[in-house]
């Protein structure tokens, strides 16, 4: 059941991002090509793409978080001994489930408060703030999945 789930929101979380990632390309492609070669520079292409580079750095990190390759000092994890260190990689994802929880609040909140258009873009600001809130839900469960593993691995251990 945890594998499945697990496959599920890798499929979905690296399928949106490669779909933000190819979309920002495109975008300052085009930029460049108006721009440069048909002297004809196109307006919105610099906000779009400034809202995808957006989208993919959230979009990015729940994969980041699956695979587990955020930046870490790990200096201090280090000199701990062997046993002591799942225990405090678990308490670091609790924190971070605490703190990306708080910012999907925060950017659904601010989702549902914002009103405006973008500027050359005929939508509305909220759009960006709901990729940002997928991005964080989906970092959510990212942690969640790592933290059962983790839990998994020490209960296995205490038993052994």
């Amino acid at each position: 059941m945890l594998g499945t789930l697990r496959k599920l929101t890798g499929l979905i979380e690296e399928s949106c991002l490669l779909v933000a990632f190819w979309a920002l390309g495109l975008a300052v492609f085009a930029q460049f090509f108006f721009r440069y070669f048909l002297d004809m520079p196109l307006g919105w292409t610099e906000e779009l793409a400034r809202y995808l580079l957006i989208s993919v750095a959230f979009l990015g990190l729940p994969v980041v978080t699956r695979r587990g390759e955020h930046i870490a000092i790990d200096l201090f994890v280090e000199m701990l001994p062997v046993t002591a260190r799942p225990w405090l990689e678990g308490i670091a994802e609790l924190i971070q489930l605490a703190i990306v929880g708080t910012l999907a609040w925060q950017a659904w909140a601010l989702a549902q408060l914002s009103g405006q258009q973008m500027s050359a873009i005929p939508l509305p600001k909220s759009v960006i703030y709901y990729v940002v809130f997928t991005g964080l839900l989906l970092n959510l469960a990212a942690t969640l999945l790592r933290l059962a593993d983790r839990l998994r691995a020490v209960s296995t251990e205490v038993r052994a």
